[in-house]
């Protein structure tokens, strides 16, 4: 049986907009960091917002308390905007045809716990067989933890496994554990892929 691991945010989601936001905010009221969403964007977007805002403060005296302020900030600011994620377009189409096809799925995030209600509010929390976050006590990607979890919990095959994300650690991810990747992206890269989509309805052409 085929199984699909999706990331969330702007794979899913339209969620970058008030990530973005938030931490534009939390950077520039705790650290007088002034950034551009654009800058915060495509940084963030090459790896992840915490690599990038733990980066970007690494001249600070205590960076991983740094860090703690910076996210204590970011979520309070984050979760204005909750109500105004949407899906990505397509997505739920495609939801329906791997679910269709009786595909396994799954959401793993780095996003926190937030995900379990904004699954539920977006109306495709049904879709999953298990959302992880990262939050819950596991490691983040691109360590194969909490793919692994997943193969060996659910008994899944290597083989028929696909890792569908918009970031280079999420293509990292799946390899990691020897999974198909999809990319979905619409800008050029610098990094090796296996597949690469700008609409998220091209991926049934391709699992």
């Amino acid at each position: 049986m085929k199984s699909i691991v999706w990331d969330f945010d702007d794979t899913i989601a339209n969620s970058y907009p008030g990530i973005v936001s938030a931490t534009q905010k939390s950077l520039r009221e705790n650290f007088g960091i002034s950034l551009s969403k654009d800058t915060i964007f495509k940084e963030s977007k090459k790896t992840s917002v915490r690599r990038f805002v733990t980066e970007l403060l690494g001249d600070q005296e205590d960076v991983d308390q740094a860090v703690k302020v910076f996210y204590a900030t970011y979520y309070r600011y984050e979760k204005e905007y909750h109500d105004k994620i949407t899906l990505i377009p397509h997505v739920l189409k495609e939801l329906k045809y791997c679910d269709s096809k009786h595909y396994m799925q799954f959401i793993i995030t780095h996003r926190d716990q937030s995900i379990y209600d904004l699954a539920k509010t977006l109306g495709i929390e049904h879709f999953f067989k298990e959302i992880i976050s990262v939050e819950d006590g596991h490691k983040r990607k691109p360590d194969p933890e909490m793919l692994n979890y997943l193969i060996e919990k659910y008994g899944l095959n290597k083989d028929e496994l696909w890792v569908i994300g918009d970031r280079q650690i999420d293509v990292d991810f799946g390899q990691s554990v020897g999974a198909h990747t999809i990319l979905f992206n619409s800008e050029a890269v610098d990094f090796k892929y296996e597949h690469k989509v700008s609409d998220i309805s091209e991926i049934e052409q391709i699992i």
